[in-house]
């Protein structure tokens, strides 16, 4: 850990919400997001998170990129876990912003390549957001290709002996991949095909519960009306809340855990 003289200071760009203030339902910058709150949490950074709009980028990301995707990372200052300087470092790719990361040397926060753990949760539900995504802009409602994912999900938390996240108790970079699609997968999935995680995954349910109450989570989450605005235009029906409704939605953010899952997730024997 570097002291707090060398601490790095990272700022990350994400795409604003409505209100232009805060951050908006852009998958990928909820994932760095908590990436980010997580190497805070943990010491390793300081953390600003500016949001902007692609029709209105602030000059300090023309400086280093067109501005019209996200998510974007600078480095203010700070020395990385080798002590050396990466002030002024600029990522606007994903490959640059993993690489930063690595350069943290969290353990949390190792790639697929470094741990044979982090791997085989990924490889859980590598296709989830694809076929989340086929799922929307089909025009039947048939959730196959989901729940299958889910299937495959549960099971993995279903051989982690009750642990709280993919790869053990602290959250790491496989739940950060996970977590938002599956809150897209839970808020648009339902506003659009009407469609809900089974009642039956106990463990995903339980999981999204320890999510729901990390500090890294209810930070980064998007408001539910950001992420069902995202898909406007992109899901071949329109959402049962009306766009113009959900834009009244305020901060409203889906975190409720029904009783009945718990229930049966308690009396569930492993």
């Amino acid at each position: 850990m570097a002291d707090d003289g060398n601490r790095p200071v990272v700022e990350l760009f994400v795409k604003a919400a409505v209100d232009k203030m805060k951050n908006g339902g852009c998958p990928m910058c909820h994932r760095y997001f908590m990436i980010f709150y997580i190497l805070r949490e943990r010491g390793l950074i300081d953390l600003i998170v500016t949001t902007f709009l692609p029709e209105s980028p602030p000059k300090e990301v023309l400086d280093f990129s067109n501005g019209k995707r996200f998510p974007l990372v600078k480095v203010q200052k700070g020395v990385d876990g080798k002590g050396r300087d990466i002030s002024g470092l600029e990522c606007d790719t994903v490959d640059e912003i993993e690489a930063l990361i690595e350069r943290f040397n969290c353990d949390d926060m190792r790639s697929r390549k470094e741990s044979a753990a982090e791997a085989t949760a990924e490889k859980t539900f590598e296709d989830l957001y694809m076929k989340f995504c086929q799922f929307l802009k089909s025009q039947n409602n048939d959730p196959t290709s989901i729940i299958k994912v889910l299937e495959k999900i549960e099971s993995h938390l279903a051989s982690n002996d009750g642990e709280m996240y993919m790869t053990g108790n602290n959250m790491a970079k496989a739940d950060c991949y996970l977590l938002p699609v599956l809150q897209h997968v839970r808020v648009a999935g339902k506003a659009y095909k009407n469609f809900e995680i089974p009642t039956e995954m106990h463990r995903i349910w339980n999981y999204l519960k320890h999510a729901y109450d990390s500090d890294a989570f209810q930070e980064s989450c998007p408001a539910d009306r950001e992420i069902i605005t995202q898909y406007n235009n992109k899901a071949s029906c329109q959402p049962q809340v009306p766009l113009g409704k959900s834009t009244l939605m305020g901060e409203e953010r889906t975190f409720s855990i029904p009783d009945q899952k718990m229930k049966a997730y308690d009396h569930d024997d492993y």
